[in-house]
């Protein structure tokens, strides 16, 4: 059977986008599981439960998936921190054109000044630049052409 297209127009209402995940699973959790839950627990009593659950199966020696949960447990409660660069100082020719902007980074990754991820990551600042720059430059060309063939 061929499927019809359906064109939904100004004013029309959009059918919903269902439920969250997160709310699908805790109903789950809720009516199948055997986790101290009845249908008339609230969200939070799922949420509370399904923790206990699982935080007596984290330090359960017994448990072959122990470490895996309680690793799990260590990184939503104490998220990793994002590595970040130390200043770096070095000569910069701040109205230097941008060839001479990455010569300058290259030459202190060189010199040891930088390293060399840090000197990646300028170079790459540099290059976005040029790209905004070019952007913007042909934005205004072309409103200047056009300024001129409509006068």
């Amino acid at each position: 059977m061929a499927k019809t297209k359906t064109t939904l127009k100004p004013g029309d209402n959009l059918p919903s986008r269902g439920r969250a995940f997160k709310s699908i699973l805790f109903d789950v959790l809720r009516e199948e599981s055997e986790i101290e839950l009845n249908p008339d627990s609230t969200r939070e009593d799922a949420e509370k439960a399904f923790i206990r659950h699982a935080a007596k199966r984290a330090f359960d020696s017994g448990d072959s998936a122990s470490a895996t949960i309680l690793n799990e447990f260590m990184k939503r409660s104490f998220p990793p921190l994002k590595p970040t660069s130390e200043a770096v100082r070095f000569e910069f020719p701040v109205d230097g054109t941008a060839t001479e902007k990455c010569l300058s980074v290259i030459g202190a990754i060189a010199a040891g000044e930088i390293p060399a991820d840090v000197g990646q990551t300028i170079i790459g600042i540099i290059k976005d630049t040029v790209v905004i720059e070019e952007g913007t430059d042909l934005k205004d060309r072309i409103a200047k052409l056009e300024s001129l063939i409509n006068e």
